[in-house]
This record gives structure tokens, sequence and C-alpha cells, in this order.
């Protein structure tokens, strides 16, 4: 596998669940390329493809790399940039990364993070590409890291919901939303997933996700107001709890409008929802970013719609809409079931997006 003019990535991460999906999904990108792994000590040295593979399809072939550890940052970070690398992906857990990715960008580094450290920070935006591609301004303003940028992803529930919301409170307007989730064993890492197979029953109780959907919403779809973002208005409630599924976050959601509609106008809304990733064309943008299901309560099914298959290395759309169901109105109220697989079009494929539209 050789670099043809591609942008050459880090991978913050080895073994975990969205460190391996980052890695499938720039494996064959015509834009980027996976140049570097920083895992933990416990695989620092072992060779890329000798590494346990935590995603359910067939390991893609990958590059000829030996995962590194993190080390002293600032070394890490002078490395990295002396080999050509601009973007660096962050799959670390919250501790690691405190202390790694702020360094890294101070050394001149785009960090794009899925660490919950940044997500509310108002120098750093939080991004869904076909949201509120518009915060990215803030780049514009984050002088903080001289020369080099942070961009934070939300945690893998708000993604489908900012995308079926947005549209909404843009064209009709959003009064209040009471959000009902129900989100898979992957959400909790490669860990509790394979413990799940082995047997071990999880609690269905995922602390703090509640009070994480609600303000990440908010600042998503916030107003932006250099230097930076005003939080949205809308009334949120919220609580999630975790499934025994292993992928696919789902959310039951009610929305109280600011009028009346028909549900023809609300799929019309949806149906019509284009942004700038579409405009593009982005490798991982999908052409219609919703999709409606007859069974959205079938979330392992419903996660992959947006490509033409389901191999998430070749087809850059796999899995990157959402879906869209059990639609229902009745004058200002209006009820849904949205489903997102919570690996790609929440995490990975999300970053990657992030990264394409940048």
């Amino acid at each position: 596998m050789r670099n043809f003019g591609r942008v050459n990535c880090a991978i913050l991460g080895s073994r975990g669940l969205v460190a391996q999906r980052i890695i499938q999904r720039i494996a064959n990108h015509n834009w980027l390329y996976p140049a570097a792994v920083i895992g933990s000590p416990s695989t620092a040295g072992m060779r890329l493809n000798d590494l346990p593979w935590s995603p359910d399809e067939q390991r893609p072939m990958l590059p000829e790399l030996t995962v590194r550890e993190i080390g002293e940052p600032q070394e890490l970070a002078q490395e990295l940039i002396s080999e050509g690398i601009g973007i660096v992906f962050s799959a670390l857990p919250e501790d690691p990364a405190a202390i790694v990715e702020e360094e890294l960008a101070s050394a001149g580094l785009v960090v794009i993070s899925h660490s919950i450290i940044h997500r509310l920070e108002g120098h750093i935006p939080l991004i869904v590409p076909e949201v509120n591609a518009n915060h990215l301004e803030l780049l514009d303003h984050q002088n903080q890291y001289e020369g080099g940028k942070i961009v934070s992803c939300s945690g893998c529930m708000t993604v489908p919901l900012a995308i079926t919301l947005s549209p909404l409170d843009t064209e009709i307007g959003i009064d209040r939303v009471i959000i009902s989730t129900e989100q898979s064993l992957s959400g909790g890492g490669r860990d509790m997933l394979a413990d799940s197979r082995s047997g071990t029953i999880f609690s269905g109780e995922i602390d703090g996700e509640s009070g994480s959907v609600i303000n990440e919403l908010l600042r998503i779809l916030g107003k932006m107001e250099l230097p930076d973002v005003t939080s949205s208005e809308i009334g949120i409630e919220a609580s999630c709890q975790r499934v025994n599924r292993e992928y696919g976050h789902l959310a039951r959601v009610e929305v109280l409008l600011q009028r009346e509609v028909s549900a023809h106008e609300v799929i019309r809304t949806w149906s019509g929802f284009k942004s700038r990733a579409q405009e593009l064309d982005l490798p991982s943008a999908c052409l219609e970013p919703i999709h409606f299901v007859e069974k959205p309560d079938d979330a392992g099914e419903a996660r992959w719609v947006g490509g033409t298959g389901r191999s998430p290395s070749e087809d850059l759309r796999a899995a990157m809409a959402v879906a869209v169901g059990d639609i229902q109105v009745s004058g200002r109220r209006l009820t849904y079931t949205t489903v997102a697989d919570n690996t790609i079009r929440g995490a990975a494929g999300y970053s990657v997006l992030i990264a394409e539209l940048m």
C-alpha cells in the first residue's frame, strides 16, 4: 500500500473500536493515509496487522506499521511533524487525551478528538458536519495552540439526534424535545462488547449520558457568534439506557414544534435536507443524510443505511446516514424513532467526514 498524494494521518489508539474503525475507513481512502498508529504500552511494538481486530468486518489490507507508544507528547509531536503528518485522529480515553491532545495541537498539528474533555470548551468547535459546519469558524480565532487546532466530536448518540432535529428547527422551529435512548453495548467500548459476549450482564444505566446528550445538542444547534457559540434555547429532556444489542444506537423522540404541521411537511423537510458536505460530494457524505425505514426497531439492520453495502473499508458511505421511522404527527407534536451506527456514523466515520470537510 502506497501513499499517492494523500494526507498523512496519525491515529491515537490501536485496539479500541473507534481507533480501528478509523484505520478501517482510511486504509483505502483517496484523500487520507494512515501513516502512524500510537497505542498503549501493551500494544507498542506490535505490528498493526498482528493486533487483535475488533470490528466484525474482515480486516482490510493495512500498511506495514509498528504501533508506537505515546511516550513524551512533545517528542511524539515532533516525530509526527517530521514525518509529514498533518492530521491526528484521537480515540484516546479521557485521561491520556487530557495529557496528549493539547500538546500535539500546540506543536502545530490538527487534532480531531473523540474525547469528552473538549466538547463544551468555548474555543473548540463541536462539529456534526451536516449540521454546524459554520462553527469551524472558531478555528480562525483558536490561538491557544500556536498554529495547531483541536476539533471535537460529540458523543455517538448525539449525532443522529442533531441531524434529525436540525432541519426541523431551521424550517419549522422547535420549542421542546423529549428523548429516550436505547444504546448498544459497543458504545461502552471493546471490553464491554467482549464481556457481554462472554455472558456478563450490564446495568442499563449510563452515568452522565443524559446530561452530555442535552448539553452537546444545545451547543451543536446553537448560533455562531464569535468568539463562541450561543447555545440553543430549545428545552431538551433526555433519559438514556444501555440495552443488550451489540451495535446501533436508537432514540425515540418527541418534538413540540412551534406551529402545527402535517406528516407530509415533516417528511419533505427531512427529504430535502442537504448540507455543505453533500454540496461538496465528500467521500464519506451520503447523498441523502436521512433515510426512511419501515422497521427502525431493527437497529442492527437500520444502522447500515447510507451506502450500497456493508464493507466500511470499501464503501465510505456505508452506515453513514441516519435512519428514521415510526413518524407520527398531531398538531404541533411529532414523534419518531431514529437509529444510527454508533461506531461509524456516531464515531469513526464522523471524524473522517470532519477531516474531509476541513
